[in-house]
C-alpha cells in the first residue's frame, strides 16, 4: 500500500458557524492569497522536484484540488477533516496507479481552476459538468463518473414550473464558474425581457441557502434530486418537505475531473483506472455510500 499524504487547505473567506462546525470559503481575490494557510506541511506544490515522472522508476506526485463545502461529495467535516465521495473515489484511483501519489489540497469551488491555471493543482474533481467554456480552458477526463441532472427548485406552496415564471425574480447558482451559472447567464442572453436575476452562491453552506429560500432572499434554486432530499430532510420546520423541484431539467448531463490541456497522460491513467473503478462495482458502491443511491448512471 503506497503512504498516503492529505494536506487539505482551507481557503479563508467569510467563516460561517463555528470553525469545527462548517468550514467555508467565498471565491474572491482574498482566497488566492489565502491559499497559503495549511493544516500540515505546506512546502510541496505542484511543481515539486518529485515530479519527475516515472521513467526513471520515481513515483510522481499529483496534487489533487476538490472542495470544502458540497456534503456529501467534498466537504470539510467536523474534526477538519476532507472527507466525501469525491476523495474517497480518488483515493481508490490513487491505490490503482503506483506510478503516482496523489496529495489532496482542499479549496473554494471557484478557487479550483484558478489553481489549476496557476499550476498549483493538477486535477480539479468538484462534479464538473461539460460547458462549452470550459471546453476552450480545459481539458476534461474521458471517463464520467457520476450523473449530474439539475432542477429547479422553489418552495414548496410557489406556482412557478419554469424560469418563464420567475423573470426578474433571483435565482441562486453555484459559483461564478459553475454549469448552473454558465447556463442561465446563457438564458438570460436568449431571453431579452425575461431575465432572472442570479445570486452566486460559491461555495457557500447548505444552512445558508436553505435560509436565503425561506427569507425571501432569492426565490429559486438550482439543485439535483438528491440535493433537494438532503435540504428536505436537514432543514425542515414541521418534518415535511419545504422544497420541491419544478419543471424539465436545467441541465442533463455527467460530472468528469478537469486537468490542463497538456496533461494528456496523467488523464489517460487516471481515466483507466476511473474504468476498473466502474467495471469493479467500487464506484457504485461508494456513490451509494455517500449519497444513498447510486449516482454514477442516473440521478
Amino acid at each position: 500500500m503506497k503512504k498516503k499524504t492529505l494536506k487539505n487547505i482551507i481557503v479563508i473567506g467569510t467563516l460561517v458557524g463555528t470553525m469545527m462546525m462548517s468550514v467555508v470559503g467565498c471565491g474572491s481575490a482574498a482566497e488566492a492569497s489565502a491559499a497559503g494557510n495549511i493544516k500540515g506541511d505546506n512546502s510541496n506544490s505542484a511543481e515539486s522536484e518529485e515530479k519527475s515522472g516515472s521513467s526513471d522508476g520515481k513515483v510522481q506526485k499529483v496534487v489533487i484540488g476538490s472542495g470544502i463545502n458540497y456534503n456529501p461529495y467534498c466537504y470539510i467535516d467536523e474534526n477538519g477533516d476532507a472527507v466525501g465521495y469525491e476523495y474517497d473515489v480518488l483515493k481508490e484511483i490513487d491505490e490503482l496507479l503506483p506510478q503516482y501519489e496523489f496529495e489532496y489540497q482542499s479549496m473554494a469551488f471557484d478557487q479550483l481552476v484558478l489553481s489549476l491555471e496557476a499550476g498549483k493543482i493538477d486535477v480539479a474533481a468538484h462534479q464538473y459538468e461539460f460547458t462549452p467554456e470550459r471546453e476552450q480552458k480545459y481539458l476534461f477526463s474521458g471517463e464520467s463518473y457520476t450523473s449530474y441532472i439539475t432542477y429547479l427548485a422553489v418552495l414548496a406552496d410557489d406556482n412557478a414550473t419554469k424560469l418563464e415564471d420567475l423573470a426578474g425574480e433571483k435565482i441562486r447558482t453555484g459559483g461564478s464558474t459553475s454549469a448552473t451559472t454558465q447556463i442561465i447567464t446563457k438564458w438570460n442572453e436568449e431571453h431579452p425581457g425575461q431575465e432572472v436575476v442570479i445570486v452566486n452562491s460559491e461555495s457557500s453552506s447548505d444552512e445558508e441557502g436553505a435560509a436565503a429560500l425561506k427569507s425571501g432572499a432569492v426565490r429559486a434554486t438550482v439543485l439535483k434530486k438528491s440535493d433537494a432530499a438532503k435540504m428536505n430532510k436537514n432543514f425542515s420546520d414541521d418534518g415535511k418537505e419545504w422544497l420541491k423541484l419544478v419543471g424539465d431539467p436545467i441541465n442533463d448531463s455527467k460530472t468528469y475531473y478537469l486537468y490542463r490541456k497538456d496533461e494528456t497522460e496523467l488523464r489517460d491513467a487516471i481515466d483507466g483506472a476511473l474504468k476498473t473503478l466502474k467495471d469493479n462495482g467500487k464506484l457504485s458502491e461508494l456513490a451509494i455510500k455517500w449519497v444513498g443511491y447510486d449516482v454514477t448512471e442516473e440521478e
